[in-house]
């Protein structure tokens, strides 16, 4: 059964993120309506169907007519009788035109297996029942904004596990991990680290994904790019069981600063996969030691820049300070010439002998004399004014920088 909804007239109102196209796969009908009614008010075009069948029919025909896809869908996990959600996107993924997709599992059920099994057959994120509808709205929109910038190359960036053994003959297992060692001491950034332990992790024929834990930052990535929020939930939930944790052909390797997961590890050969697993541990624990030094170079460059900036902003204030007080030097200089004018320019109005006014005049102009002598020492502050200011221009000239070896942040999802 399919159902049909199309964006109200006041949705631009409701959100002013652009519409898409919403697929959702639900058999309860309260569910799928209240999820649909939610979208379609924020101006997504939402279809449902009732089966994961009919959902698989519903796209292929869109694809042999050339329509619109769905921008995302959202797809229940239990539908009884019939295919599951599990099966409708594996059945999904292994359409070309649908590979890239984002699919979104709705469920009940939020344990470390379900979200394996979902992320087994290609799902893309993972939403608890009863969903948050601020949640779902959050996730459409990234879904739609960002679909066109999936990337569509990640199998073009895996290597053959054959290939791997070729490699390896002419390096040397071994010889993979000294080249990380190596090349870990010279990462400036977190993206840097995490990109050379999945560049390792080829060379043995394996992909990972990586997350690397410092204040303030966690960075999960993959070999395909920025982890989607499934895969670094299951990152998440796989660090609490334990420094080594394998489950089928899957192996997690978890120190307190960084996780290494396995997706792909040679479980038909145990001797391969002891080796295998022996030097990613190695690997992790030194990607733990250089991240703790990244993070430490990363903390120096950004207090370097705050002294800098801090430099800056007293060299300019010194100059203020500066030029102020040379305006009240003239000023001042000013202000006593003026009175000494008006107080011999009363003379005559007071009345005055000859020998009262050289008295009057001679004691103002004394006075005057030493505060313009006192002004005239401020030259010794101005040189120290001078000192100060050259001072803070070199301190806020010097820079600290790290290389730029991480692509522009994109928000994904």
């Amino acid at each position: 059964m399919e159902q049909h909804y199309d964006a109200g007239s006041d949705a631009a109102s409701v959100n002013s993120a652009p519409g898409g196209h919403v697929l959702i796969v639900d058999d309860d009908p309260v569910v799928a309506g209240m999820l649909g009614f939610t979208l379609a008010a924020v101006g997504h075009d939402v279809v449902e169907m009732s089966s994961g069948e009919a959902a698989l029919t519903h796209l292929t025909q869109r694809i042999d007519q050339n329509d619109q896809l769905p921008d995302v869908v959202f797809l229940d996990i239990e539908m009884p009788g019939g295919i599951d959600g599990y099966e409708t996107c594996r059945r999904l993924r292994a359409i070309d035109a649908l590979q890239h997709v984002p699919v979104i599992f709705l469920s009940s059920h939020d344990r470390l297996e379900d979200r394996l099994r979902a992320y087994d057959v290609g799902g893309s994120d993972f939403i608890a029942k009863p969903f948050v509808p601020e949640e779902v709205l959050h996730k459409a929109a990234l879904s739609v904004s960002h679909n066109v910038r999936l990337n569509t190359t990640a199998n073009e960036k895996r290597f053959s596990f054959d290939a791997a053994m070729t490699a390896l003959t002419s390096l040397g297992e071994s010889g993979v991990t000294q080249n990380f060692s190596r090349g870990a001491l010279n990462c400036r950034t977190q993206y840097a680290l995490a990109s050379l332990v999945i560049e390792s992790m080829a060379s043995f024929g394996l992909d990972c994904n990586v997350q690397i834990r410092v204040p303030d930052e966690t960075l999960t990535l993959t070999p395909h790019g920025a982890a989607s929020p499934l895969e670094e939930s299951v990152i998440e939930k796989s660090r609490e069981m334990g420094r080594i944790f394998s489950f089928n052909n899957r192996t997690i390797i978890n120190y307190d600063n960084v996780s290494v997961l396995i997706t792909n590890m040679p479980v038909a050969d145990d001797s391969l996969c002891g080796r295998i697993r022996d030097h990613a541990a190695i690997i992790a624990e030194a990607a733990e030691k250089a991240a703790d030094n990244v993070h430490l170079r990363t903390e120096t460059v950004r207090r370097a820049e705050e002294l800098r900036m801090l430099a800056d902003e007293g060299r300019n204030a010194v100059q203020d300070v500066r030029v102020s007080y040379r305006d009240l030097q003239i000023a001042t200089r000013i202000e006593l010439e003026n009175m000494t004018h008006a107080i011999e320019g009363m003379f005559i109005q007071l009345g005055l002998t000859n020998s009262q006014e050289f008295t009057i005049s001679n004691t103002v102009r004394t006075a005057v004399d030493q505060a313009l002598t006192l002004l005239d020492l401020g030259s010794k502050l101005d040189n120290k004014f001078d000192t100060i200011v050259d001072g803070l221009t070199k301190a806020s000239e010097y820079t600290v920088s790290l290389e730029e070896d991480a692509p522009p942040t994109v928000e994904l999802w």
